[in-house]
């Protein structure tokens, strides 16, 4: 089980795993990216898709602190 800053990813199954009320799934490798990829929804909304976990647990810890999608 991996931690956020605002507590820990909850796995599932193999390809979806919950973070602060928000599912994170593991999408399939895919050209162009050929990449793993996980789309963030919550409650039928769509936030995006990010390159790895982590990064997906910040863009939620992100989206509830009301920074948004900030670039850094």
């Amino acid at each position: 089980m991996k931690k956020g800053s605002r507590g820990s990813v909850s796995q599932l199954n193999s390809k979806t795993s919950l973070y602060c009320g928000f599912t994170i799934l593991k999408l399939p490798r895919k050209k162009p990216y050929n990449r793993q990829r996980y789309q963030i929804t919550h409650t039928g909304h769509y936030y995006g898709i990010d390159f790895a976990l982590s990064e997906a647990c910040r863009t939620i810890d992100r989206i509830m602190s009301k920074k948004r999608f900030v670039a850094f």
